[in-house]
């Protein structure tokens, strides 16, 4: 029997590999973040919606998919569209007129943040929306008045009904 012990197969767990592996990941994802370079040209002025118009929503997923999960969570009434990539965030963005941006804070949250802090300083006519779990009122008001705070917050899992307690607000105070 004891044969037999030694012709099985050993796994060898090299805990430390794997931290470091961790940790240059979330160093790529935040050097990511961090040099991130929105187009800053322009005066970074609000610039007001036409009351007639309707207010794009992006649902920014970060190459992630994680808004397949909420698709029908989400009013269709919004006309929300995925931006998977950050080029075509940018193309957005450079278009200067206002927007709503999600995000799925729970799929990354440091370069989330590191994103809402920059739009919020560079880009004064987007305005962010956090989809997050464990949202707890003290959470949202210690986000919110954070460098990256939000102008809404959506707890996940959500309704329909949830997003449009969220947004409507946001969507009316943006057209006006």
């Amino acid at each position: 029997m004891s044969g037999d012990e030694d012709d099985k197969a050993t796994v060898v767990i090299d805990i430390n590999a794997l931290k470091k592996e961790k940790e240059n990941k979330e160093k790529q994802i935040s050097e990511l973040a961090s040099e991130l370079e929105f187009n800053a040209e322009g005066s970074g002025e609000v610039i007001s919606a036409p009351r007639a118009a309707t207010v794009p929503i992006l649902l920014f997923d970060f190459g992630t998919k994680i808004f397949d999960q909420f698709k029908s969570s989400i009013p269709s009434r919004y006309g929300c569209t995925t931006i998977p990539t950050l080029p075509e965030l940018n193309g957005h963005l450079k278009k200067k007129s206002p927007l709503v941006l999600v995000f799925a804070f729970d799929s990354n949250p440091k370069a989330i943040n590191q994103l809402c802090a920059q739009l919020k300083t560079k880009f004064k006519h987007v305005h962010t929306v956090i989809i997050a779990k464990n949202l707890s009122p003290e959470k949202v008001k210690l986000h919110q008045s954070s460098p990256a705070g939000a102008a809404a917050y959506i707890k996940s899992p959500f309704t329909e009904s949830d997003f449009s307690k969220a947004l409507d607000p946001l969507i009316s105070k943006i057209a006006s």
